[in-house]
């Protein structure tokens, strides 16, 4: 009995030790850009300030309405990037629904006939806009952002690249 008690004592231990030498967990900064302006430089960060690498991650979008632009909120994401040598980078990114990303912007006052176009800074090979509704669930989906329903709008962006998704999320207020 004695025996068996130090046989599942070790092996318990070889165990914990060969999961937490083999879980990579990296810190990493979280980050979101919630306000209305553009920001000029890289949003790649580094992975565990031993790491010459750069995170991988989704191209950024611009929204222009008008003559103004909007940075929208990068949501949930899938990316990877090709190493080389038969190696691959991939980071997944989770996030709150579009309405909670959105939650504390003050969303731009549009009227229902402005002109919004989405600018990617990588073109993706497809893309679909939808519109949240106030109890939180998908009230319209479409290929083009549809100013229909007065008040705020809250819409989600899911772009789709060779290398992942992508979603980002603004609000606009439709007068």
């Amino acid at each position: 009995m004695r025996t068996f008690r130090f046989l599942f004592l070790a092996l318990t231990l070889i165990c914990l030790l060969s999961l937490m030498g083999c879980s990579g967990i990296h810190d990493t900064k979280e980050k979101t850009d919630n306000d209305s302006e553009g920001k000029e430089g890289s949003n790649n960060e580094e992975l565990d300030g031993a790491s010459e690498e750069a995170v991988p991650e989704p191209p950024n979008l611009t929204v222009s309405v008008e003559e103004e632009n909007i940075r929208p909120s990068l949501g949930t994401y899938s990316w990877s990037v090709d190493n080389g040598e038969g190696t691959e980078s991939l980071i997944e990114s989770g996030s709150f629904a579009p309405p909670e990303l959105v939650k504390g912007n003050n969303p731009m006052q549009v009227s229902a006939n402005t002109d919004v176009e989405l600018d990617f800074e990588e073109q993706p090979e497809r893309y679909s806009v939808r519109i949240w509704g106030d109890d939180k669930n998908v009230v319209n989906n479409s290929d083009e952002v549809v100013l229909s329903d007065k008040g705020k709008n809250v819409y989600e962006v899911l772009a789709h690249w060779e290398q992942g998704t992508a979603s980002y999320a603004f609000s606009l207020d439709v007068e």
